[in-house]
């Protein structure tokens, strides 16, 4: 059975059962702090669960096939046959409807009847305290006794282990669970084998989590009133079992992407090599970056991007171990298509940018690549020589802050070679360098359980009213002062407050938060940020005057100014989606914004920097559409006609049935929920500050509206009025002026420079000292101020002209940095001495390392504070060698 078939089965068999088939989630989790990624098929029913459905009122019954993105098991993936980051897990799901015995008999049946797999080969489990799910396995579907298993809450229980260690208020119950077994012939052979065995005998196909409890304060399990089902079947799981192959790579979603990867490599992916590994890790990784990209995650060096950008790089370095040296992994992206477009089309409408995005990142990273492995190589080699375990952690963090090596690429080189890196020892100096520099990923509890997630729990949603006022009556739902719940608050408090009301725009799609102040006869409360969770909007602030209380009315007010400049802000980068369209291509998506009060930030996926010429276009456009003083409109509408309209939505953002749609003129149309401008003419101005690149595949304009715009063009009046008089010119000739003057000023450091180098060439006396004398032969050093590294070595030629038998050691230092370069004429050569070995050490003392020929060789390091002990060591070193051969 084709994958595709399994997957449309699946969902057929639970829709004539009376489930709501689903669209899969975005991998980007809707209005979810606590997850970087989807990981299940149950996150987005987390409001269902609890009881507090958003988009889907009265929803009892639903089935999904989710994408879903998981790298807490990096390392086994391509090393076993069914590990993987991206994967779709397969499920149905019950709201306080059906329960155990239907989920049970219904999988059963889906397994057994549908997918015909044969009874003989399946196991069972259930949770070791469950009675009732190990009846329902034996007595009523009739599962041998000696087929069904029973394990402890580690295995049977989920959260794993939460009747011992989940917190309070965590949802919770035990789980069973269909294994296909391959056979006593396949994995460890023991008789004793069981589902529990991690041999490859046994391969989970579907878990069923009965949902029934929640954790209390004391540690007991309260019986929830209203019970759910929680199933998840791993799509490729079940594809392997029933295509009959023992790997998940040998499955016909991912058969055509190994075989590429072996095409483009000239290798096979045979048993029990290093070769199969790396095939198959590229052919997951690809897939799953693939998948990332297209819900709208670019790489990055933190959170999600990370994430992403350190499963491209692992793919890169494997194409490199396997002989591809060029990108490569761009040339997969259409195989990957082929294979899940037709489950994915939003895959097929994005084909080329995916394919473009991961090209600027391989291109990127393999610019830096070979230098850093040969970094890597050389500690590694140093490690070993002294007979060291393990590679200390400041090279693995050296090797990200200068060549964006990810702390994987580095831990899996060294273990290649057998040593262990200290992730801990890593993070802990990456923490150091910066403070919350380093990404990664961090998944939060399933369920929140913080103050402010109490609220949902006796609170209706936030009315929003912003968009038809700036001032509002409301009454306070909640109090919140150091994540806990409060009646009252008094002046002084810094306090977090929910409201039944709110002409408060919470922060999100990039626009930041309202701030304003509520008033009622007994107090007043100064906002200084509004944020949003789900349809919850939180009031952040400090009480200013009096006490509020829960329950009271008070009189919300947005700062009117602030909202104003913000809502032309937001109309601003409308109108520059538009115009970078229209100048760039249709590639040209948004990648992340910020809309706040002084200026607007867009990202966009470009691959290549604007010409001037460009932003001048793109600037002109929207300015020409604000003089046309169009009229920017909001309707509510559907999710299908607001597509149907050509609305552009954002990929990886999360709507719902009924969507806001902004339309400026007769040229724009998005999906929005923020605040904007009732006319383009609002906007006054519009000026561009600067356009760089934040990524590979991602440029970042930056711009000013209104009186910032305004501000912005008297600024750059005064700084050419300034220029004219610095420069003794009319502005017809400011341009020219100034090119003469850079000609003039390179004229004179080309004759500085030839003069210094001169200086150096001749080198004697001076900085340099003659420090020790054996025989006929003279240690000479010091120090060269304002040197650079190559000058060291003119100075050094010079010397030894000078000196026929002499051992040289020259350094220099600069902000943040210090080189050293070790000398030796021809007879100390042939005596036996080695500058490389001399300078390796002597660079210890400037944090650094290095190495070279014979007679000449030099060290760098990241401590100048250093280099006078480096010299004197280095002079100490020669000596006694000088000494040594003599004797």
């Amino acid at each position: 059975m084709k994958t595709d078939d399994i997957r449309e089965s699946f969902l057929r068999f639970f829709e004539e059962r009376g489930h709501a088939r689903l669209p899969s989630d975005s991998l980007v989790p809707a209005d979810d702090p606590t997850l970087l990624f989807t990981g299940a098929g149950m996150n987005q029913f987390k409001d269902e669960f609890q009881g507090k459905g958003r988009y889907r009122t009265g929803l009892r019954r639903a089935c999904t096939s989710q994408k879903c993105l998981r790298t807490g098991d990096l390392e086994n993936v391509g090393r076993t046959p069914s590990h993987h980051t991206f994967f779709e897990m397969l499920g149905n799901f019950s709201f306080g409807d059906y329960f155990k015995l239907e989920a049970m008999q219904w999988a059963w049946e889906l397994v057994v009847r549908t997918y015909g797999i044969d009874p003989s080969r399946l196991a069972v489990t259930c949770y070791e305290g469950d009675d009732e799910a190990y009846g329902i396995w034996r007595d009523v579907i009739g599962i041998p006794a000696e087929r069904i298993f029973r394990f402890g809450e580690h295995a049977n229980y989920w959260p794993a282990d939460a009747p011992s260690t989940a917190p309070p208020g965590t949802l919770c119950g035990p789980c069973a669970e269909i294994f296909y077994d391959y056979g006593k012939e396949i994995g460890c052979r023991r008789p004793t084998c069981d589902p529990s065995c991690n041999c490859s005998r046994f391969i989970e196909v579907w878990n069923l989590v009965f949902q029934q409890f929640m954790k209390q304060d004391d540690g007991s399990l309260k019986p929830l009133p209203i019970k759910n089902i929680d199933t998840g079947a791993g799509l490729e799981r079940v594809a392997c079992v029933l295509q009959g192959v023992r790997t998940d790579y040998e499955t016909d979603i991912f058969a055509p992407i190994v075989a590429q990867v072996s095409r483009l490599s000239g290798r096979r992916p045979e048993a029990g090599t290093t070769e199969r590994t790396r095939i198959h890790r590229i052919s997951d990784h690809v897939r799953g970056a693939s998948f990332v990209i297209a819900d709208g995650v670019l790489p990055g060096n933190k959170g999600r991007g990370y994430v992403l950008r350190r499963i491209l790089r692992r793919a890169v370095r494997d194409g490199h171990d396997l002989g591809l040296n060029e990108p490569f992994l761009f040339r997969l992206v259409p195989t990957v298509v082929d294979v899940m477009g037709h489950a994915y089309p939003d895959l097929v409408a994005r084909r080329e940018n995916l394919a473009r995005i991961i090209k600027a990142e391989e291109e990127s990273f393999l610019s830096t690549l070979s230098r850093g492995s040969a970094i890597l190589a050389e500690r590694i080699a140093q490690a070993k020589d002294g007979r060291a375990k393990a590679l200390s952690p400041d090279v693995a963090a050296d090797l990200w802050d200068t060549y964006g090596f990810p702390f994987e690429i580095t831990q899996q080189i060294c273990e290649e070679a057998g040593l262990s890196v200290d992730r801990a020892g890593f993070e802990a100096d990456m923490e150091r360098r910066q403070a919350g520099s380093k990404g990664g990923e961090q998944f939060g509890q399933v369920f929140d359980t913080s103050a402010l997630a109490q609220v949902k729990g006796f609170a209706k949603p936030t009315a929003f009213k912003g968009y038809e006022t700036e001032e509002a009556e409301a009454a306070i739902l909640a109090i919140v002062t150091d994540d806990h719940l409060v009646e009252e608050a008094s002046e002084g408090d810094t306090v977090i407050l929910v409201l039944d009301h709110t002409p408060f725009y919470g922060e999100s799609g990039g626009q930041v938060g309202d701030e304003g102040v509520l008033e009622s006869p007994r107090a007043r409360v100064e906002i200084t940020a509004t944020s949003r969770a789900g349809d919850y909007f939180h009031h952040h602030g400090r009480v200013v005057q009096g006490t509020v209380r829960r329950g009271e009315r008070v009189r919300a007010v947005v700062a009117a100014e602030r909202r104003a400049a913000i809502r032309r802000n937001h109309t601003a980068t409308h109108l520059l989606h538009w115009a970078l369209r229209k100048v760039l291509g249709a590639h040209a998506e948004q990648a992340g914004s910020l809309v706040a009060p002084d200026r607007l930030r867009f990202d966009f996926t470009h691959f290549a920097p604007l010409t001037p010429q460009e932003v001048e276009r793109v600037e002109e456009l929207v300015n020409e559409r604000i003089l046309e003083n169009s009229e920017v409109t909001a309707t509510e509408t559907t999710l299908e006609e607001a597509k149907a309209q050509g609305a552009m939505a954002l990929f990886g953002e999360k709507y719902a049935d009924n969507v806001r749609m902004i339309s400026v003129g007769d040229f724009s149309k998005e999906l929005c929920g923020g605040t904007h401008a009732d006319r383009t003419g609002d906007l006054g101005l519009f000026k561009i500050t600067s356009e760089t690149g934040i990524a590979a595949g991602v440029r970042r304009i930056e711009a000013v509206t209104g009186h910032a715009a305004y501000r912005r063009v008297v600024e750059q009046e005064a700084l050419l009025s300034r220029l004219g008089e610095v420069l003794k010119a009319p502005r017809d000739r400011l341009v020219a002026r100034a090119e003469e003057v850079v000609e003039e000023t390179k004229r004179l450091g080309r004759e500085l420079e030839k003069a210094k180098r001169q200086s150096f060439a001749g080198a004697a006396g001076g900085p340099f000292q003659e420090k020790a004398r054996v025989g006929d032969t003279v240690v000479i050093a010091g120090a060269l101020e304002g040197a650079k590294p190559d000058d060291l070595r003119l100075a050094a030629d010079g010397l030894r002209k000078k000196h026929p038998s002499a051992a040289i050691l020259i350094g220099t230092s600069g902000e943040g940095t210090a080189s050293l370069l070790c000398a030796l004429s021809a007879d100390l050569v042939k005596r036996g001495l080695h500058a490389g070995n001399v300078v390796k050490d002597a660079a210890k003392h400037i944090g650094g390392g290095g190495g070279g020929r014979p007679d000449l060789a030099q060290a760098g390091g990241k401590k100048p504070d250093g280099l006078q002990a480096a010299l004197n060591a280095g002079v100490a070193a020669l000596t006694a060698l000088l000494e040594k051969s003599r004797a």
